[in-house]
């Protein structure tokens, strides 16, 4: 995310930094539609990784490919981030993200947050309509909390949850979010590990 979204980025060393992690023996690469510096910048850090991936695969010959997740439904009007869970929108995001990957799958989608100006069951309903289309193979979500999660379930197979986890935020564990993941056999990812962008 901060590959693209800090004011004075630097390609070529966001380049060399995903070299390095594939280097390193790193297989999953966690990007989305809205990781760049506003609304004209979406799919800025997707192509940016697309583009690294694609130059580290010529290089390397049989290198194994790694695993993309990816996440829609967020606008970045002047630069804030405003939740979209709109159905087109979350099919608009995931053909964009689509080409912006330049051919690299998309392994897991991922709504980016849940959009309180939306229903939840559209929002849901759109992942699963990605699915029925063919366009991945996975979908999950983000920054969500239990009784969201609970009610998703009923909608569309929910692959993998994303939400903060760190000694700063514990919600997801102490709500029992993380509890019932363990249960239904849903992935767990912690995004901001650190505190976030203002801790780290």
């Amino acid at each position: 995310m901060r590959l693209s979204t800090e004011a004075e980025r630097d390609e070529d060393l966001a380049a060399q930094t995903i070299a390095a992690a594939l280097d390193a023996g790193i297989t999953v690469f966690d990007t989305a539609r809205a990781y760049g510096q506003g609304e004209t910048d979406l799919g800025h850090n997707e192509r940016l990784l697309a583009r690294a991936l694609i130059r580290a695969r010529a290089g390397a010959g049989a290198l194994s490919r790694p695993r993309v997740i990816t996440k829609g439904g967020m606008t970045r009007p002047a630069g804030a981030w405003v939740p979209d869970g709109r159905a087109k929108a979350i099919l608009s995001d995931c053909e964009a993200s689509l080409t912006a990957l330049d051919g690299i799958p998309i392994d897991l989608y991922l709504l980016h947050a849940p959009d309180p100006r939306t229903p939840w069951r559209t929002s849901l309903r759109a992942l699963q309509r990605l699915l029925d289309q063919g366009l991945i193979p996975h979908v999950g979500l983000s920054n969500i909390n239990r009784a969201q999660l609970d009610e998703a379930l009923g909608i569309v197979p929910v692959a993998a949850i994303e939400i903060a986890l760190s000694i700063h935020d514990d919600r997801g564990l102490r709500a029992g979010l993380i509890e019932r993941c363990e249960e239904l056999g849903i992935v767990l990812i912690a995004h901001s590990p650190l505190g976030g962008p203002g801790r780290a």
